[in-house]
């Protein structure tokens, strides 16, 4: 079924742990070709999965995202249930400015590449951004992401790619779409979602149109003139 190589394997998936949570053994079934070999990657899911949990000797039934984590040789599934939307003091040892959190509350992304350090100690630059759908904050290795030279049709400036792989937003135009139409958008990277993301889509046609109605009036009264 996964015809790329990825960190976890189909049948690695603990179907009996899962079912135990509340999760049906056919969701993998379910999923697209990208969510399933993300979710093999050790990626939280895109979904929000529907879980047992217990809260205070209680029972509930929750939304919460999932992902799979091997320890010790053992397959176990993490849980990421929705949280209240809290920006701490420090995260993996950098203190948030005032500007920082009002860019994660307000875009949900901080809008640059950060130092951050690991569990283990080991420091690296990367993307910062809120989960939108659990409100967790999610750190992306910078490394771990390729800006191509050309996204949906157009050639990225060299100014653009920088500031695209810094973190920060891009406004582009003359991107082609579905049915080749073209739009414009605002793209930046979304460590949640692991790619760039497109806000702000404005479409082209009117000004595509309008050039296509000023080319068709010039045939019209060329044909005419050589009638």
């Amino acid at each position: 079924m996964m015809e790329q190589k990825t960190r976890y394997q189909l049948e690695e998936v603990p179907l009996a742990k899962l079912e135990k949570i509340g999760i049906k053994k056919d969701f993998i079934t379910k999923m697209e070709q990208k969510e399933l070999s993300d979710f093999l990657n050790g990626f939280r899911s895109q979904k929000l999965y529907t879980i047992n949990a217990k809260i205070n000797d209680e029972s509930y039934r929750i939304p919460a995202k999932i992902r799979l984590q091997k320890e010790e040789g053992e397959m176990k599934v993490r849980i990421h249930p929705i949280q209240r939307l809290h920006i701490p003091d420090s995260f993996m040892g950098h203190s948030f400015s005032k500007e920082e959190r009002a860019a994660l509350l307000q875009d949900k992304n901080i809008g640059k590449t950060i130092e951050l350090q690991d569990f283990s100690g080991k420091k690296d630059n990367y993307y910062l951004g809120i989960d939108a759908k659990t409100h967790e904050i999610i750190p992306l290795k910078q490394k771990n992401i390729h800006v191509a030279d050309k996204i949906k049709g157009v050639t990225l400036t060299a100014a653009q790619k920088d500031k695209l792989s810094n973190g920060e937003k891009v406004q582009l135009k003359g991107m082609t779409g579905r049915n080749d139409k073209k739009f414009s958008a605002t793209l930046q990277i979304d460590p949640a979602g692991r790619n760039i993301s497109f806000t702000n889509f404005k479409q082209e046609k009117a000004a595509a149109q309008k050039q296509e109605k000023s080319e068709t009036q010039k045939q019209g009264k060329a044909q005419k003139v050589g009638g």
